[in-house]
């Protein structure tokens, strides 16, 4: 293996499955860093050596605790820390690799022998990196390390830190969002929304056909942020999910290359759409030349 000791450092669910998966198989050894309590017996199944609960109080946020997990790298000598791609995660990233006098790898693709690959100018390219440093910190998104089942039989020690922050700045006030849950990092089967749908009742259309086929629900870019339609978390594309399915279904999507490094590793592409010139049929295993409003209503009917 290409690590000895690995620390992930995650604040969902998903990222805790997804990042110790990929640490599992890259590290000797891993730990895991969390900030809610009730994570830590996820963390732990996951075959976890240490699971450290950073606990903040009211007024601090998670971000303060950098300068305390610097110290805890580097007292266990942490050669790799992988950290979630979330805008917290890539801030806390980055204020730890200034403690720790290293650089941040951001938004990879895939990690393997100690090179790392990532997307670049808008996803049109991709960017080999060799790590040389001591520590290496890299954030990762969704979709990058598949999820493995957790360990059969694993032991964990836990220990709870309460998180001193070392600024003056307080939190006040904590606005909560409404979190959308999304299992597309793993869906098998995707259809995927795009931008040339007329209209946000057109969502139930394709949610139908993604019922009928067991799969998952996604989109482009636009649907989830100027159309506001379906959540963002749904969204794929370099900014967005990256995913690995068995098969996509993609519906009036033009392919743009900032939207298809998402979907590109499927299996298999099918794609819907009326412009016979649209870049979506250079990269699909099967291309349909047609109006969605004409071909789906007939193949949600076939499959009722």
């Amino acid at each position: 293996m290409s690590y000895v000791n690995t620390f992930i450092i995650a604040d969902t669910e998903m990222s805790i499955k997804e990042l110790a998966s990929g640490a599992s198989n890259l590290s000797t050894q891993f730990s895991i860093i969390i900030f809610d309590e009730e994570l830590k017996d996820l963390a732990a199944s996951y075959g976890a050596k240490n699971v450290y609960v950073y606990r903040c109080d009211a007024s601090t946020m998670i971000e303060d605790s950098a300068k305390m997990i610097s110290e805890k790298l580097q007292s266990n000598n942490a050669d790799l820390v992988l950290v979630n791609n979330s805008v917290r995660g890539k801030l806390l990233a980055g204020k730890l690799a200034v403690y720790l006098d290293t650089c941040v790898v951001s938004g990879i693709s895939s990690l393997e022998d100690k090179t790392t690959q990532r997307m670049v100018y808008g996803g049109a390219a991709f960017r080999s990196e060799k790590l040389t440093s001591n520590t290496a910190v890299i954030t990762s998104g969704a979709g990058v390390f598949e999820i493995t089942d957790p360990a059969v039989s694993s032991v964990s020690d836990t220990h709870f830190v309460d998180v001193v922050p070392s600024n003056k700045i307080k939190k006040i006030e904590t606005q909560a969002k409404q979190e959308i849950v999304s299992n597309l990092a793993i869906a098998k089967k995707v259809v995927d929304m795009g931008r040339g749908f007329k209209e946000e009742a057109d969502v139930e259309m394709c949610r139908e056909l993604a019922t009928l086929l067991g799969a998952d629900l996604g989109c482009s870019r636009p649907v989830a942020e100027n159309n506001g339609w379906l959540p963002k978390a749904v969204y794929i594309g370099i900014t967005g999910m990256m995913l690995k399915p068995e098969l996509v279904i993609s519906l009036a999507t033009s392919g743009q290359v900032q939207h298809m490094v998402g979907i590109n590793q499927a299996k298999t592409i099918v794609a819907i759409n009326k412009d016979e010139n649209s870049p979506i049929f250079k990269s699909c295993d099967l291309g349909l030349v047609g109006d969605v409003y004409e071909i789906l209503p007939k193949l949600i009917a076939k499959l009722r």
